[in-house]
């Protein structure tokens, strides 16, 4: 017989999660806080016994170097006594961490704190993946931008050089002395040791810091021949090189990977498909 790997969670337990769930609260800016006056019976506590689950979460959250304000802080509450009179009690705003805290410092035997234990580490790994998927969405639309930005310099650097003199049939030749300088090696070289095929455009697979470098060369060069008043084609290509090795010295003397030894990333097409595939509205159900 195959063992049963999923567990079977009991209505009581389902009812603890998805209570927690109903009282989860979410400030504009998309972060999930719970209120400590909310969850205390949902845990099995009284105010009393829940105070001292409280005081043992804030130290393990203190006990390891957290801002304990960042996930505990204290506000006010107005509650209705008994008699009917109001009075303004301590409630905390709690962060998800700071739950999961208050879950494995609480008493294992109350079914509601197994219940909230699996409930908080369930969100936790489940904000982590968020935040992991939220952070490559973000590296990658920021090397879509930096690539159309070098798209552009590319251009802007081009018509400086047919300013200068530089005829169609030679811009390769003037692009390549950029690699000459930045790179220290022409295209081609540069193609063989990060073994990108003549099909693709090495800028292509470039990522962020390699793109800044180049989107950085392009621009400076093209400032130069505009205001020196570089004429004559193998000065501008002469002057293209040489603005390529100073942004190379420059990359040198900071410590820096060299534009060569930077790691060849996926082909931006795909970076642009996943892009889209992720804007993409859900289909109505």
């Amino acid at each position: 017989m195959t063992e049963q790997t999923d567990l079977t969670v009991t209505p009581a337990y389902r009812s603890t999660m998805e209570r927690l769930e109903t009282l989860k609260h979410v400030t504009a800016s998309g972060k999930e806080y719970w209120l400590a006056r909310e969850i205390y019976p949902v845990l099995g506590y009284t105010w009393e016994g829940f105070d001292g689950v409280l005081t043992r979460a804030m130290d393990a959250c203190s006990g390891v170097g957290i801002v304990l304000e960042n996930h505990f802080r204290q506000t006010s509450t107005m509650v209705v006594l008994g008699s009917g009179a109001k009075r303004n009690v301590v409630n905390y705003f709690l962060s998800r961490a700071a739950c999961y805290l208050i879950a494995i410092n609480g008493d294992p035997s109350k079914p509601e704190v197994a219940a909230a234990q699996g409930y908080f580490a369930v969100q936790t790994r489940r904000m982590e993946i968020r935040d992991q998927q939220e952070h490559a969405r973000s590296e990658d639309q920021r090397r879509l931008e930096l690539r159309s930005r070098v798209k552009t310099s590319l251009k802007r650097v081009s018509a400086a050089a047919k300013e200068a003199g530089v005829r169609n049939r030679m811009q390769a030749v003037f692009h390549d002395a950029r690699y000459r300088g930045l790179y220290g090696a022409p295209l081609q070289a540069v193609r063989r040791k990060k073994g990108i095929p003549e099909t693709e455009n090495v800028l292509d697979r470039a990522g962020p810091l390699e793109l800044s470098a180049n989107d950085f060369q392009m621009n400076l060069a093209a400032e130069v021949i505009t205001r020196e008043g570089i004429r004559g084609e193998q000065r501008a290509i002469e002057t293209n090189e040489t603005v390529g090795a100073r942004v190379r010295k420059v990359i040198e003397e900071s410590g820096s990977p060299l534009p060569e030894d930077l790691p060849v990333e996926p082909p931006i097409n795909e970076i642009e498909s996943r892009i889209k595939a992720g804007n993409k509205l859900p289909k109505p159900t």
